[in-house]
């Protein structure tokens, strides 16, 4: 399997349309659904992907696509684009509700504005499980009415989700307290990480992931957060070979990937029924890709010396976790109080669905074992 995985991400599920038979005019209530087809007509259909080919989340996202020509006997047949090439990904959602591309990985923090609820979900701290959290961004996006008002609103709807993996913190040097973490230069990913750390005392640095391996050498910051297999790929040991875990910085995400409402709609019922059945799928099948990457790189390194994997000190985890607590307050008084938005209510009912997940996986374990 490649390593790495390539952070974009994925959504679908149904909307509307008017139907009229005979020589009578049928009226329906406006936003009612439409029919669907009674019969699929072939499809040659563009996915816009702003990442490599490389990685469990862009090889099961081709494993959808040819599961849905194999299963439509070949009716809908999905070329992905790879690397930006049909569309950049900041613009993947408009463009995809433009019809520019049929479907596409899009990003709910570029166009956060428009989307603060959808964006909810890449808040840090979502639960402790991967699995659960998956499930849970799979079920919220396709059921709260202010994530689907937000997609209504870009003309398109959702399908499978995604996680980025296990994020942990690696560093140059080792911390052995909380006091070890003030002056530190960290390049980290999220708003509301950002936040965190700084509230440690470390300073906080947006930088791109392929500039992370020479910055860490040039000393421009002294480590970063990235996920496990992005930190094998780029060979940040070499470097920095201090990695530790933290018990509350596990995250969903706001990446989805969208189908155009005018295609959703030119699907047969038994289209859609199909591609359900294989978001389903894709769910677990991504999940157990990610999570056994994750085990074979740490079981590798950790034989081979390669560096050292331990959990935070105890008092530097304690203060991340508070300080991701009051980063989700700013959050919500940014968007609940001055704009008027739901985003608490998102986050509750999120964190009540990945709680029940959670159990779900306490009782019978994941489903591929």
């Amino acid at each position: 399997m490649k390593k790495g995985i390539l952070i974009t991400g994925l959504l679908f599920f149904m909307t509307v349309s008017v139907f009229a038979g005979g020589n009578q005019e049928s009226e329906q209530p406006q936003g009612a659904e439409p029919a669907a087809p009674t019969v699929q007509e072939a499809m040659e259909l563009s996915y816009a992907y702003g990442a490599s080919n490389a990685g469990p989340f862009a090889e099961t996202n081709q494993w959808f696509c040819d599961e849905i020509k194999k299963r439509t006997d070949s009716k809908v047949n999905i070329t992905i684009h790879w690397g930006g090439t049909l569309v950049a990904q900041p613009q993947t959602l408009s463009a995809v509700g433009k019809g520019v591309a049929d479907m596409g990985a899009a990003m709910g923090g570029t166009t956060v504005t428009e989307n603060p609820h959808w964006s909810t979900l890449s808040l840090t701290g979502a639960g402790s499980d991967q699995w659960a959290i998956m499930k849970a961004v799979y079920e919220v996006t396709n059921t709260n009415s202010e994530i689907k008002a937000e997609m209504d609103n870009h003309n398109v709807v959702p399908s499978h989700g995604y996680f980025p993996g296990t994020p942990v913190l690696v560093l140059k040097k080792p911390v052995e307290s909380l006091k070890d973490i003030r002056g530190l230069r960290i390049r980290v990913a999220t708003p509301d990480e950002a936040s965190a750390w700084a509230k440690l005392g470390a300073e906080s640095v947006t930088l791109s992931i392929p500039e992370l391996y020479d910055s860490i050498d040039k000393g421009v910051i002294d480590g970063t957060v990235l996920t496990i297999t992005w930190c094998d790929t780029l060979k940040l040991m070499e470097v920095a070979p201090y990695w530790y875990r933290l018990s509350n910085n596990l995250l969903g995400s706001d990446v989805t990937t969208v189908i155009n409402k005018d295609v959703w709609n030119r699907f047969s019922m038994e289209t859609r029924d199909t591609i359900q059945e294989i978001i389903g799928e894709y769910n677990e099948k991504y999940t157990n890709a990610v999570l056994s990457l994750e085990e074979k790189v740490l079981k590798d390194g950790i034989a081979a010396s390669s560096f050292n994997y331990e959990s935070i000190p105890s008092d530097v985890d304690e203060a991340y976790t508070q300080a991701i607590f009051d980063a989700h307050e700013d959050w919500f008084k940014r968007w609940d109080e001055k704009k008027s938005k739901n985003t608490r209510a998102v986050w509750e009912e999120y964190q009540t669905l990945v709680r029940k997940y959670e159990e779900e996986v306490k009782a019978n374990g994941y489903p591929w074992d």
